[in-house]
């Protein structure tokens, strides 16, 4: 079944008309050879009862005269019939009254098997035929002969014949056959040339090509224009969607070049009224601090906070428009390194005691400065959540899974709900509170945008009070870390 199945559509009709004409051929080549086998049969039994009748009537005055020398000398008649092997004549009461035999006596036997009643018989005897008719005279049972004729003439004629037919079905399998040759050419020919179309349009998304129409107008001819139409269609809906996702790209293009140009342009021109805003802060908590009350004093550091927090905001604003729009410069970079240097920066500026632990030898195919943005911004989040653990744990490394290397940043720190994890990486998103854990709420959101950027994913899972695990991967790091 599995063979069947896996032929062409043309090698399966071949086979198909084959067993049909095969099978027809060879019922038909049997009917014949019955049919003549039944007509020879025939012919001999008219011809055995055409002696009978005639030896019959040449007999009867013999019997009716009990001349036994006459009807020997009329059976001795049948020496012109060389398939006769022996004749007898036998008396109403079944007793022999002549007999013939051809070559020594007693070569053939023959016994009555008429029965009482049954004018004639015909039956098989030892390889031969045995033909038994009564004689009558006016009406009157006188007696009965026999005749054993041998079937080698039959047997001949039947293999002539039987040759002559299987050489006329050798001659038809190999007319079908060529037909079977034509119709491939006439049926299959077009359905294959529609299957490499199918084909072509499949594998190399070529809507330009067509399949040959037949020139006959037939159901294959109309699966064949049909197909050609909904190429057709196919093709001006592509012509048509490419059209629209162009003027949409250029659209969306130039709303993103705008939009970067305004975060640029905003932040920069904000940097300039926000430091001299920090530096009349500054001022006035050095100047004449020592005679200003209380309030004015919780006052001025509310306002030079506030400054510092909307400083950090517009660098981080403008790392998420430079996340979008710088160009990537690709080369393999040591991440572990990378992560050392910053959380021994971490550890210099805090003081506080920190168990890291970085693996080795996890390399990357990245953008330097921007994978730099990354590991910042995920290490010093790791930092900040795990403040509040007397034996605080940040652990940076990679594995392997599948056909890619996941780089991951794990902490002890206070976690969160993964089934808001999603909202980690929108821009001001945030699943803590200010006072809790100060931020801007843009980080995540630049990490998710350059890690995209270089084809990659990341993701968060944690659990409350627990610690959080964040992972993200690069889909060329596996060639660069089997290189090494």
């Amino acid at each position: 079944m599995n063979r069947w199945s896996a032929q062409s559509i043309s090698g399966r009709l071949t086979a198909l008309v084959l067993l049909v004409s095969g099978i027809a051929l060879l019922l038909a080549y049997i009917s014949f050879l019955a049919y003549d086998f039944y007509t020879l049969r025939h012919n001999l039994r008219e011809s055995l009862e055409t002696q009978a009748n005639i030896i019959g009537m040449n007999c009867e005055a013999a019997l009716l005269f009990d001349d036994q020398s006459a009807a020997e000398t009329t059976l001795s008649a049948l020496r012109g019939a060389p398939a006769v092997l022996s004749a007898e004549i036998y008396r109403v009461d079944g007793r022999p009254f002549a007999s013939y035999t051809r070559g020594p006596a007693g070569y053939q036997t023959i016994a009555p098997r008429l029965a009482k009643g049954q004018e004639s018989g015909f039956w098989i005897q030892n390889g031969a035929v045995l033909l038994g008719q009564t004689i009558r005279s006016d009406g009157k049972v006188i007696g009965s002969v026999y005749i054993l004729d041998e079937t080698g003439e039959l047997a001949r004629r039947a293999r002539e014949f039987g040759l002559l037919s299987a050489c006329i079905l050798l001659v038809c399998f190999a007319i079908a056959l060529m037909a079977t040759s034509a119709m491939r050419g006439v049926i299959i020919r077009p359905l294959e040339n529609l299957a490499e179309t199918a084909r072509v349009v499949s594998r190399q998304r070529d809507y330009s090509v067509r399949a040959e129409i037949p020139r006959r107008r037939d159901e294959l001819a109309f699966l064949v224009q049909s197909f050609n139409e909904m190429l057709d269609e196919i093709e001006k809906g592509r012509a048509v969607l490419e059209q629209k996702v162009a003027e949409r790209t250029a659209e969306l293009s130039a709303a993103n070049r705008e939009l970067e140009a305004f975060s640029y342009t905003v932040a920069h021109d904000l940097r300039g009224p926000l430091q001299q805003v920090s530096n009349i802060g500054y001022l006035l908590q050095s100047v004449g601090a020592a005679g200003r009350p209380d309030q004015e004093k919780d006052l001025l550091d509310k306002l030079v906070s506030a400054i510092n927090r909307m400083s950090t905001l517009i660098e981080n604003l403008l790392n998420l428009s430079r996340a979008s729009s710088i160009p990537l410069q690709l080369k393999p970079v040591d991440l572990s390194a990378m992560a050392k240097v910053i959380l021994d920066g971490l550890v210099q500026g805090d003081g506080r005691q920190v168990e890291c632990v970085i693996a080795k030898d996890c390399v990357a195919v990245a953008d330097e400065g921007l994978i730099t943005v990354v590991l910042d911004n995920l290490l010093r989040n790791a930092w900040k959540y795990s403040s509040r653990r007397s034996r605080a744990r940040i652990e940076f490394g990679c594995r392997d899974e599948g056909e890619e290397t996941v780089f991951f940043i794990r902490d002890n720190g206070a976690g969160f709900d993964s089934a808001y994890a999603a909202r980690l990486f929108h821009p001001f998103q945030r699943l803590h509170s200010q006072a809790e854990f100060p931020g801007t709420g843009v980080g995540l959101a630049t990490v998710h945008r350059i890690v995209a950027r270089h084809g990659g994913r990341v993701w968060a899972t944690g659990v409350v009070d627990q610690g959080a695990e964040f992972s993200f991967t690069l889909p060329q790091s596996r060639s660069a870390t089997n290189d090494n």
